[in-house]
């Protein structure tokens, strides 16, 4: 009988040992357009090793087989949080029942361990029960699949059905498009736990995933903007309350003025093009609500969207300090409810300034003693339901309360890289090296500051590399952050700059350059740009490379940031191929290049 889907399903055992031969072989692979994030707790991982360990059944693992690359490798559909959780354990990321996996049970660990890529911590549990732990097998169910499509519709019903999930993990299940991926992408922006890509290794995961004091690794939950500022709690992060409202917060900015959506959970569930019930006339008004919402995103440019709130969500946390928490300035909420809508009144209150009037802050100080006691001077209704016109009343007054400290801005804000913007670009280096190159200057660190040709020549040579990374591919030289802490002391101990840390890497600027040895900063991005003009680059890669010079203060101190967008065609530095090794530059070989060439063949 023909198989009318066109998938073939194959169920099988797969010890652990095997599965964590197919993790370190970079076979896993997660797409982050629909997967949910990595939020177990200790405690939750501790509880899935004890059910290995008493040999109790787990559930069945989903995966797809896909094509990356020209390389077979398996998509996770259903059970990424177990797998983590499983491989993070024998990487003695966690305990369980006070010891460690014991890294000598298995080949793999055991040779990590001589190499001195992995450190056994103490005590170690006992090697009988890891080697039953290690030879535990898993159910694996693997689809072959011809359609993209099908993967997506498989994730929606797995996710839809039978497991306890909150409302916006459903919402979200397999659903694509403009809305909803702007959704996804601006939640990760604000959260920080970014990728280059959406396709990424399972073993890239832990450094993204959202964890908290008890865990080493990860992003740490109290970090994050949302509970940072007492808008939100760490559960509420977990259930993806984050992605609400800022489902809420597009809808909004995306919607003419006489139709601004309410923020109710039947709201979104239509953003979603989910039906209240089965009734088909409810299913296709929730379907062209969906279409509707996907038309405003597309109409306003989701780029432009992304932009303008990642940069609002920048000046909201500059405006509530680390002194100054939003919470706060809200004498008679509770602590539990209704603080979200008062940040939405807030922030949409900063983009309609920002943006919208073009204006800029004139008095931070005044600002946030006007925000003192917010509360009293703004009536925000109660219920499940938030009526639009409510919302518009309370920004028009807090704009009103708040205009004065502003004042006009000459300058296009949205051409300007925002804060948070620069800060996911140093987070996503992490899980895409190849993509990314720093330098702390073009001066040498020494006694006489010569400006450094070898180091200016590497930047070309990357820049060459970069273009070469594929068709649509995109890279970035930073200029002015050190990914060496040896480099930050000298700058420290040459300049008397102090440590200011992005992430794992130190931002020494380029001001201490630019006013010492080339008069300002204008003039100093005027000499990279020319002799990126006047270097041996293809043509068409030097005018993309110098249009998308900028600069941005971070901390009181300027960086360069050089984005690098490939070509139709491979690129040469003179007669020279030059590709990226995880973050190396290499010069091509010859025997090599064609290989190169079929990355750029349609």
């Amino acid at each position: 009988m023909e198989n009318p889907t066109g998938i073939d399903l194959n169920i099988r055992g797969e010890n652990i040992q095997e599965l964590y031969d197919w993790y370190l072989s970079g076979r896993l692979v997660v797409n982050r357009r629909y997967q949910r994030k990595l939020v177990w707790t200790r405690e939750e991982k501790q509880h899935l090793v004890d059910t290995i360990a008493r040999k109790f059944p787990l559930p069945l693992i989903l995966l797809a087989e896909v094509m990356i690359d020209g390389v077979l490798k398996f998509e996770i559909i259903d059970g990424m949080q177990r797998l983590n959780a499983i491989f993070s354990f024998i990487e003695n990321k966690y305990a369980y029942k006070d010891a460690f996996f014991d890294l000598e049970t298995m080949a793999s660990t055991k040779q990590f361990l001589d190499e001195g890529k992995i450190r056994q911590l103490l005590p170690e549990l006992n090697r009988g029960l890891c080697t039953s732990i290690a030879n535990y097998k898993i159910p694996i169910s693997t689809y072959r699949i011809n359609k993209s499509g099908e993967i997506d519709e498989i994730f929606r019903r797995i996710n839809s059905y039978g497991r306890v999930l909150s409302d916006q993990e459903i919402r979200q299940a397999g659903v694509i498009g403009p809305f909803s991926d702007l959704v996804r992408t601006i939640s990760t922006a604000i959260r920080g736990d970014v990728s280059h890509d959406n396709i990424l290794l399972l073993n890239s995961m832990d450094s993204i995933s959202i964890t908290n004091k008890e865990l080493e690794y990860g992003i740490n939950a109290e970090n994050i903007l949302w509970v940072r500022q007492g808008i939100l709690l760490k559960e509420d992060i977990r259930d993806s309350q984050d992605e609400e409202v800022i489902a809420d917060l597009i809808a909004y900015l995306v919607s003419d003025e006489d139709e601004k959506p309410a923020s109710s959970r039947q709201a979104r569930d239509a953003f979603y093009g989910r039906a209240s019930g089965q009734n088909e006339d409810k299913q296709a008004k929730a379907t062209a609500r969906r279409q509707h919402m996907d038309n405003l995103v597309a109409r306003h440019g989701a780029a432009t969207v992304e932009k303008t709130l990642t940069q609002t969500f920048d000046f909201f946390d500059e405006v509530f300090g680390a002194d100054n928490i939003f919470r706060k300035n809200l004498n008679n909420v509770s602590a539990q409810h209704g603080t979200p809508r008062y940040f939405q009144v807030v922030l949409l209150a900063f983009y309609e300034l920002l943006f919208v009037e073009k204006l800029k802050i004139n008095d931070i100080t005044g600002l946030r003693k006007s925000l003192a006691g917010l509360d009293e001077h703004v009536n925000i209704s109660t219920g499940g339901n938030w009526a639009a016109t409510n919302r518009t009343k309370n920004i028009a007054v807090v704009k009103g309360i708040i205009r004065q400290y502003f004042k006009k801005n000459p300058q296009d804000p949205v051409a300007q890289i925002g804060r948070r913007e620069f800060e996911n670009l140093i987070s996503k280096s992490k899980t895409e090296a190849a993509s990314y190159d720093f330098k702390q200057g073009l001066h040498r660190l020494g006694q006489n500051r010569e400006f450094d040709e070898q180091a200016f020549s590497s930047i070309l040579e990357t820049i060459c590399a970069l273009a070469n990374l594929g068709r649509e591919k995109v890279g970035y030289i930073i200029i002015g952050v050190a990914d060496k802490k040896a480099d930050a002391d000298r700058v420290l101990k040459l300049d008397g700059l102090p440590l200011v840390k992005a992430g794992e890497f130190y931002v020494v600027g380029v001001d201490r350059e630019a006013n010492a040895y080339h008069t300002n900063l204008d003039k100093y991005l005027q000499l990279i740009s020319d002799r990126i003009n006047s270097s041996q680059l293809a043509p068409e890669i030097r005018i993309k490379v110098t249009s998308h010079l900028a600069s941005i203060d971070y901390n009181g101190r300027s960086v360069i940031v050089i984005r690098v967008e490939a070509g139709q065609e491979p690129c040469f530095y003179g007669n020279k191929l030059f590709r990226r090794v995880g973050s190396q530059t290499i010069e091509v070989p010859t025997a090599e290049i064609v290989p190169m060439l079929r990355l750029f063949s349609s």
